[in-house]
């Protein structure tokens, strides 16, 4: 009787499974007891991992030329300047690398500099990236990613590199100041000497990147240098409003700038004010209840908030936000980029340690009515002046910010209770200024080997050595900070209850390699305005008490 087509199925499947289990007995028995054959697997294993090593190394390899080779090009690369060449620049790159894309995996190292070069015009480049996650090949992704992480330690080392420059004597060395709760040490930037310096010697002079008088003294100080103006100064003012005065024409020069977007143009309303007065024969005290369409509303609030609350830090962020605009405009002129290794102020504000301040209803009310000043003059500012932005700028200055000391006695005016950095100079602070340099001296009362004074009189900051600094010597000096330190600072942590947290200050260090090569995510980034805008790897950040 001829078997049916299943029993045959059924009898070979039996016989393979016999075999195949028979073979697993065979081999598991030579494993045992055949030395020779034992090695004989112990080499083929060993042969299979160093080809499988090989071939990674080859990869890695052919990925990291592919990357130099990327970045390369890009750099030799004329980027357009205008907003409408680079809108069209953008559509054209993103079209090419999705057509390299549709060819196949073998085309998608070719992709890759279609879409980096995208990426380098694109105005928000955190939200392109995020586009890229979802639309693009892993692969291609995830070399962006890393030429990205890549061009950003290139730029973090670069600034490390050339500021404050080797004709200072100074560098930014990395100051060990304890370890993380992981055990890994906590680094911060600070001034070390290259050479070295005698007693009185001065180690530098600078200009604040940002300064502001106490809002009581407009009038009375320069608003751009805090010089007190009096009557042997070239004493100029304002052409649209009356809310500041200048000692020189050249800080009227210096503060156009910034002053051009916080100018309250409330000239023209009184001027317009008294035309009408005089048309109708109205008493010179009395003001027409409507403003002239020249003055600019919001910011007359928001200097008054300033005025009525003390504050000068909203104010000068104000002032940090409208000069970095200008800034912004004046490279874009001159065909500057991001490529040409020229650091801008924010580059050097980004790097500062700041005090994490916590957001109130007093920090929501002023970003509003920053936002409502600048968002008619300024494109993209809401976007970018997020509650955490405005916190860290402000925890920044209130870190940071040295008090500008050079009133020769008390004032008789509402004063600022934001912490300033103070000396002991005798003087009276008239406002505060943030410094590029003067920001990374150490703090000390016991070891100080500097003093910070203002000679000119005027915002200009001076650094002058109180002792003998040999070479390699931390450059210090005696000021107070917002937060206690040492001793002070174990007793406050021993004498807070359980619903009290002391403040703590946070450094911003530079990535690991092995950070740099991780996925960019949207909330690991501190996004930036148009062309400064950019998608670093988040950088460690540590809380030193």
């Amino acid at each position: 009787m001829p078997l049916e087509k299943k029993q045959v199925a059924l009898i070979a499947a039996g016989v393979a499974v016999t075999a195949g289990v028979g073979y697993l007995v065979y081999f598991d028995h030579k494993r045992r007891n055949d030395p020779s054959f034992r090695k004989q697997l112990k080499k083929e294993r060993k042969k299979i991992a160093k080809k499988e090593k090989v071939e990674k190394e080859q990869a890695d390899q052919g990925v990291k030329e592919l990357i130099d080779q990327v970045m390369r090009l890009a750099g030799e690369e004329t980027l357009p300047a205008s907003p409408e060449e680079k809108e069209k620049y953008f559509m054209a790159q993103v079209a090419k690398g999705e057509g390299l894309c549709g060819q196949g995996p073998s085309f998608y190292q070719d992709a890759v500099l279609p879409f980096y070069l995208a990426l380098k015009v694109y105005p928000a480049p955190l939200e392109l990236i995020m586009i890229y996650q979802k639309t693009i090949p892993e692969p291609i992704f995830q070399i962006l990613v890393t030429i990205m992480a890549k061009e950003q330690n290139n730029r973090v080392n670069a600034f490390y590199e050339q500021f404050p420059g080797a004709d200072t004597g100074l560098v930014l060395g990395e100051i060990p100041v304890g370890t993380n709760p992981e055990g890994k040490t906590i680094i911060r930037r600070g001034l070390v000497a290259q050479k070295e310096f005698a007693e009185g010697d001065v180690l530098f002079t600078e200009a604040p990147l940002v300064s502001a008088l106490f809002p009581a003294l407009e009038g009375v100080y320069c608003h751009h240098c805090l010089k007190l103006v009096d009557e042997q100064d070239t004493k100029t003012t304002c052409g649209d409003c009356d809310f500041v005065v200048y000692c020189s024409q050249n800080c009227q020069e210096q503060s156009v700038g910034y002053h051009k977007y916080l100018c309250s143009k409330n000239k023209a309303e009184k001027k317009d004010s008294k035309q009408e007065e005089g048309a109708v024969g109205e008493p010179e005290d009395q003001t027409p209840d409507q403003p002239a369409d020249q003055t600019d509303a919001k910011v007359i609030t928001f200097q008054d908030y300033a005025r009525e609350h003390k504050q000068m830090y909203p104010l000068m962020i104000a002032e940090f936000l409208s000069a970095m605009v200008s800034e912004e405009t004046e490279r874009t002129k001159r065909g500057e980029t991001d490529d040409n290794k020229t650091f801008t102020s924010w580059d050097h504000v980004d790097r500062f340690r700041y005090l994490d301040t916590q957001p109130s209803e007093a920090t929501a009310h002023e970003i509003e009515l920053l936002k409502g000043m600048l968002d008619p003059k300024v494109q993209g500012i809401s976007d970018f002046l997020s509650d955490q932005i405005y916190l860290m700028l402000k925890g920044k200055l209130l870190y940071n910010a040295y008090a500008i000391e050079i009133a020769e006695q008390a004032l008789d005016v509402p004063v600022s209770e934001e912490h300033a950095r103070a000396t002991s100079s005798g003087k009276t602070s008239v406002g505060a200024g943030l410094y590029k340099l003067a920001t990374y001296l150490g703090q000390s009362d016991e070891d100080a080997n500097t003093k910070v004074v203002f000679q000119g009189k005027n915002h200009q900051l001076t650094v002058i050595a109180t002792k003998a600094i040999a070479k390699d010597d931390e450059i210090k000096a005696s000021y107070t900070l917002p937060v206690p330190t040492g001793a002070a600072a174990a007793a406050k942590s021993d004498s807070n209850t359980d619903d009290e947290k002391p403040e703590t200050a946070t450094e911003t260090t530079q990535p690991s390699e092995e950070t740099l090569e991780t996925t960019v995510s949207a909330e690991e980034k501190v996004e930036l305005p148009e062309e400064k805008q950019q998608v670093p790897p988040q950088e460690e950040q540590q809380a030193i008490e």
